[in-house]
């Protein structure tokens, strides 16, 4: 995109991650944080005035980064009880988690490309869907999660897919089993794994030699 239509995007963005943080964030929590008066940030929350592009980087900038994000999202979960179902459904912290692996995967993966997001059609979805219009970018549903085990889908890839494209994984829970699947899928259907994304992250060590590509993840 042209250097204009960037700036907006990058001003939109931040207003986004700002009302999202808001859920769990007292106003003097993030003027501290930022630096910036708790009026102006209200102004910004209630859409009286849009940040800047210099103050935009700056929202996003600390706003997505890794330990926040992490604070973040240990904030909202205690709020929501841990129940990762009910956070799955919140359209603010689906903003977040969403804009958080955009940014980074702009970031970490600079000079790849992605031709489909895959995820599976359980509460990974509502990641993923986000990110596929971000990046105007197909997403693929694979196969149902109960069918995993195993490996009972071992024919023809699902519908979309295509031999050789470069994937990314979306989930929002990503274990060993899930990783097995994913995997084998890639592998069968020579795809180039590009990166996985993940709210929440388990058997850690096992999922890493499994996949073999970046993982971005925020819990743990």
């Amino acid at each position: 995109m042209n250097k204009k239509i960037r700036e907006l995007v990058v001003r939109a963005d931040s207003v986004v991650v700002l009302s999202s943080v808001r859920r769990v964030y007292k106003n003097v929590e993030l003027s501290r944080i930022l630096g910036v008066s708790e009026a102006t940030l209200s102004k910004y929350y209630h859409g009286i005035t849009i940040p800047a592009y210099s103050m935009a980087e700056q929202l996003l900038k600390n706003f997505l980064d890794e330990e926040f994000a992490r604070k973040y999202v240990g904030r909202f979960m205690n709020m929501v009880g841990w129940d990762l179902r009910k956070a799955c459904v919140d359209p603010y912290f689906i903003n977040y988690v969403t804009t958080y692996f955009k940014y980074k995967l702009i970031d970490k993966l600079s000079g790849f490309f992605i031709d489909k997001f895959i995820a599976l059609p359980d509460y990974s979805l509502s990641i993923a869907s986000h990110l596929s219009t971000s990046f105007d970018t197909p997403l693929v549903i694979t196969t149902e999660e109960d069918m995993i085990i195993g490996l009972e889908t071992k024919s023809r890839p699902p519908a979309l897919l295509r031999r050789g494209d470069y994937v990314s994984s979306v989930h929002a829970i990503l274990n060993k089993e899930i990783a097995e699947y994913f995997r084998y899928l890639a592998d069968t259907h020579n795809l180039k794994y590009v990166a996985a994304l993940t709210v929440v992250l388990m058997d850690e060590k096992k999922v890493s030699e499994i996949l073999k590509t970046t993982i971005l993840n925020l819990i743990p």
